[in-house]
């Protein structure tokens, strides 16, 4: 698979190779989705959304943080969308829907939790998605981005093919701008296989915000 086409598989998977992209994204992005489902910290009861899960190969571990939480997958590709609803059948808790995040079909205000790993490349231009954001959350609510910075990606051949890479400060302070407050962000190093299969240094991000409690929903 080319760069060209690995990048294209990246944005929106489809198919065996689809497939097998997303399991390996679930294998070699494990720490940072770990770390930013941790920073989620949901409480029991919350609704949670995730932008761009895939195959949600990590879902479990989410759902075991609280009880009776309400998940969401919300994911631009229909043949992950299906898959993620054949490998959760029968749970309960969670429900997989197609669409972008600037149309999402969900209510405003609708989301206790918001979560988004390594899909904010593909968020161009960014203003809109997060002020997607920034609607579908529910004043008070918790959004938390993870994604690996631009020193670590930029340089690597598929990521000339349509994604944008942000400096963690330079994320935070879009997060800020777009209305959002209690920005934190968090960083740690990674030494892993890259999409290439590549080994790596990487330095990852978590950045967790919050949806002023007088905001207007």
């Amino acid at each position: 698979m080319t760069p060209e086409q690995l990048a294209a598989q990246l944005r929106h998977p489809n198919g065996e190779e689809g497939n097998t992209v997303a399991d390996n994204m679930d294998d070699r992005n494990s720490p940072v989705i770990l770390a930013a489902y941790a920073a989620l910290a949901p409480a029991d009861g919350n609704r949670i959304l995730e932008i761009g899960p895939g195959g949600a190969g990590h879902l479990p571990g989410l759902l075991a943080q609280a009880d009776n939480l309400h998940y969401t997958g919300l994911d631009a590709s229909r043949d992950m969308v299906l898959r993620a609803r054949e490998r959760y059948l029968g749970e309960t808790r969670a429900a997989f829907i197609h669409g972008a995040l600037t149309d999402a079909p969900l209510a405003p205000a609708a989301m206790d939790r918001i979560v988004a790993v390594n899909v904010v490349y593909f968020w161009q231009p960014l203003a809109p998605a997060l002020h997607a954001l920034f609607l579908l959350l529910r004043p008070g609510g918790t959004l938390v981005l993870g994604l690996r910075d631009h020193n670590s990606m930029a340089s690597l051949p598929v990521f000339q093919h349509g994604f944008s890479t942000y400096h963690g400060p330079e994320l935070q302070q879009a997060l800020e701008q777009a209305g959002f407050t209690d920005t934190t962000l968090a960083t740690f190093a990674e030494d892993s296989v890259d999409v290439l299969g590549d080994t790596m240094h990487k330095q990852s991000v978590i950045l967790t915000a919050r949806k002023p409690r007088e905001a207007t929903p």
